[in-house]
């Protein structure tokens, strides 16, 4: 069994196991916040710079109390050096010019010792204090172990030592020559001071990272707020998409920022342009289904008169159907053509094939038609799907085979220009032609330049949509047979 909480927030018969889910839910939320991510992040970097910076401060301080410490002792040997005098087989001094080796528990000593470390002469501070320089444990046994006494002539030391407690010891071996023998003048002193003040900066050290560490973190929240003004201002443009009081999101937004609310704004776009064409398809369906439906219901006939009328209807309504659809998927689409190819002779001929029994306006009764496919080269790749080649090209050659008398010839070619290599596809009849001033309107969906023949229009705007998803450009005009001529140009290679 699981174990049971013992924690009295979780009501009787509620096992443990049974919370631990919505803790890490919990946990999970809270990481996917922005701002507690900045904060945590802060909390954990501010106390190791913090921390750091502290720790090199405070051996920098060290380092300047070790190397004035130094300075000063130096000197005040160099003090003591200059008052000492050889007289009589004794060192004696005058005044030295520092007070403290005359007082008592000062925490400076001042020697001289022989080179085998016996005393010399001590500063009154030393007998003052109580010490006993010349024991065992006394000042020449703190110079045997600091290694002052093998120091040569003119070498001098600073070292830490101890008797009793911490001192700094500063060391040097002078020769007097004529004036007296060698001796080793020794100055010690204590610790305590320059301990008290260490720790006293210490204290300020951590109570200024204390400060600077609450202050910094004040300065990072107000940062963090202020940087997250403008996510809060996007969530505000989305809370107003979603009760319509705006349609897009405002551009004017953080740099950072911008590829975020652009791509929302074109999916926007995308999906407003999605909608009208769902109610443009309604529209049209609505509209044109509306006729042939109404002649059925309408036609009170019966026999083979009546049901050639509904088959003819039927037929109509199918197509209607499969070129709205059609249609449909073309619009707005972006094909997929990276590495696809499909090569373009075999699938023209195919085509051709399948459509030279198609019925020809006005002349249903004349037989085949001569479809010639010999002006395309072989070779020539299609640089896309197979099959937006077939309703490509399937939509201008059903156009085309309907409206010659006799003929229709079909070219294709690569060329190449300023701007690039380019797919040059011709498909040219030798019909009426195309009336003036409809060259541009038959390229519209659902737009005929003969509105006394079956058809909805929509094969020459699926044609356009299909050049213009991939860059291209469809243009007509007269044939060299005397008909229409349908001129499309595709980039040869993939952009």
């Amino acid at each position: 069994m699981a174990p049971r909480c013992r924690s009295k927030r979780f009501a009787a018969g509620v096992t443990c196991s049974a919370k631990l889910p919505e803790r890490r839910n919990r946990m999970s939320r809270r990481l996917r916040s922005i701002r507690l991510r900045l904060l945590a992040a802060n909390l954990l970097i501010l106390p190791l710079f913090l921390g750091f910076t502290a720790y090199g401060l405070d051996r920098a301080f060290g380092n300047y109390q070790l190397d004035k410490q130094r300075e000063n002792m130096a000197l005040q040997l160099l003090l003591l050096a200059r008052a000492a005098e050889w007289s009589e087989g004794v060192w004696q001094t005058e005044t030295v010019d520092e007070p403290r080796l005359a007082l008592p528990d000062s925490g400076l000593y001042g020697f001289i010792l022989s080179r085998q470390g016996a005393v010399a002469w001590q500063s009154e501070s030393v007998a003052l204090s109580g010490w006993d320089a010349g024991s065992p444990a006394g000042i020449a046994s703190v110079a045997a172990d600091a290694g002052f006494l093998s120091l040569p002539i003119g070498g001098s030391k600073f070292s830490d030592c101890y008797r009793g407690e911490p001192y700094y010891c500063y060391a040097r071996v002078i020769a007097w020559g004529s004036r007296g023998p060698e001796a080793l003048f020794l100055v010690l002193e204590s610790k305590a001071a320059i301990i008290a003040a260490r720790t006293e900066y210490r204290q300020f050290l951590g109570l200024l990272s204390l400060g600077l560490g609450l202050l910094l973190l004040v300065v990072q929240l107000a940062v963090v707020r202020w940087g997250l003004l403008p996510l809060r201002q996007i969530t505000r443009d989305i809370d107003s998409l979603k009760t319509g009081t705006r349609e897009k999101l405002d551009s004017d937004v953080a740099q950072e920022l911008e590829p975020l609310t652009s791509g929302i704004n074109v999916l926007l776009e995308s999906e407003e342009r999605r909608r009208r064409r769902v109610r443009n398809t309604v529209d049209r369906l609505t509209h044109t289904l509306k006729t042939p439906l109404m002649l059925v219901r309408n036609s009170r006939e019966e026999g083979p008169a009546y049901r050639a009328l509904v088959d003819e209807q039927v037929d109509r309504i199918l197509g209607i159907v499969e070129s709205e659809l059609a249609a449909a998927r073309l619009d707005g689409r972006v094909p997929d053509i990276l590495g696809k190819a499909v090569q373009l002779k075999p699938v023209i001929e195919r085509i051709a094939r399948a459509y030279r029994k198609l019925p020809r306006v006005g002349r249903e009764s004349e037989g085949e038609i001569e479809l010639d496919t010999g002006a395309v080269d072989s070779g020539i790749e299609f640089p896309g799907e197979g099959r937006d080649l077939q309703d490509l090209f399937g939509s201008i050659l059903e156009n085309s085979v309907r409206y010659c008398r006799r003929r229709v010839e079909v070219g294709a070619a690569l060329e190449s220009a300023a701007d690039g290599d380019w797919l040059r596809l011709t498909v040219g009849d030798d019909g009426d032609g195309i009336p003036p001033g409809f060259e541009a309107l038959i390229l519209e969906r659902g737009a005929r330049a003969d509105t006394a023949s079956v058809g909805q229009g929509l094969g020459l705007s699926i044609a356009l949509a299909i050049v213009s998803a991939y860059g291209g450009s469809l243009h007509t005009g007269r044939s060299p047979l005397g008909g229409a001529e349908f001129v499309i140009r595709l980039p040869a290679s993939q952009r």
